[in-house]
């Protein structure tokens, strides 16, 4: 497996927690505190933060290649 594949694999399960976390702070029969709820929006906007950078760095390269 290469670094790429293995990254790629690494943040789709990122993501995937990251959009159970949102969920989950959603939920109307539980109470988050406020500090929480913080904490989970800064976790899943940097996973997706990283994602898209990963992404825009893999089109960018094999736009680069193609030519």
């Amino acid at each position: 497996m290469k670094y790429k594949e293995f990254k790629t694999q690494v943040l789709s399960h990122a993501v995937g927690q990251a959009r159970l976390l949102a969920q989950a702070s959603c939920l109307e029969d539980i109470k988050i505190e406020p500090e929480q709820l913080r904490r989970n929006v800064a976790t899943i906007l940097a996973v997706l933060t990283e994602t898209e950078d990963f992404l825009s760095d893999l089109v960018n390269n094999r736009s680069g290649s193609d030519t």
